[in-house]
């Protein structure tokens, strides 16, 4: 084994833009996947929904609002939520700049 097995540096990352603005940086493992989105402010990501995805998020920092299945909340940095398979969902920012973390399982294949 190599320390790429188990490391993944800045270089190693797979960095993409979605919605013109909204960074994602998008490590993948055998089972589950980590996606790192950070939103500039005043930004709302549209709804959707995953079909055989459970995705889970932690708000690193900043204020977030979260719709999910006609349920509206807030979050603050040290927050969580749940989105299971199949159910819609969109998130949006506020004044100020916010960092997701996002984990999926299985892994999407489009983020792959």
């Amino acid at each position: 084994m190599k320390a790429e097995d188990f490391f993944i540096g800045q270089a190693e990352m797979k960095i993409e833009f979605v919605e013109g603005d909204i960074e994602r940086r998008i490590y993948t493992g055998d089972h589950i996947q980590v996606v790192e989105y950070r939103f500039p402010a005043g930004k709302t990501f549209p709804p959707h929904k995953h079909e055989r995805e459970e995705q889970m998020g932690y708000l690193v920092s900043g204020k977030m609002g979260f719709n999910i299945g006609g349920i509206i909340q807030d979050l603050n940095p040290g927050e969580w939520y749940r989105a299971p398979a199949g159910v819609e969902h969109n998130a949006w920012t506020y004044e100020e700049p916010s960092v997701l973390l996002d984990l999926f399982s299985p892994p999407r294949e489009d983020l792959k």
